[in-house]
């Protein structure tokens, strides 16, 4: 998948957004999680201000079943 094949579809802190990769991936849809700041400290340097800057990224093509899939599950944890 490339960058600009690539929509944002939640944008916060890790535990969310593996929770999110996990509802996604249950529904047969392909996801990435972009960790900026956990990147960066394995590069050498840390971002600061960016611990809870983690995305998770899906297809265009797949945003609106994706949007779906996660206002379901978001349904279910609160009932």
């Amino acid at each position: 998948m490339s960058a600009g094949y690539l929509k944002t579809v939640y944008s916060g802190s890790l535990i969310n957004a593996q929770f999110i990769a996990s509802v996604l991936e249950n529904n047969d849809l392909e996801c990435i999680i972009q960790d900026d700041f956990h990147s960066s400290m394995m590069a050498g340097w840390a971002d600061p201000g960016s611990e809870n800057t983690v995305r998770v990224l899906v297809a265009k093509d797949d945003l609106s079943q994706a949007v779906s899939c996660i206002k379901e599950a978001k349904d279910q944890t609160q009932n």
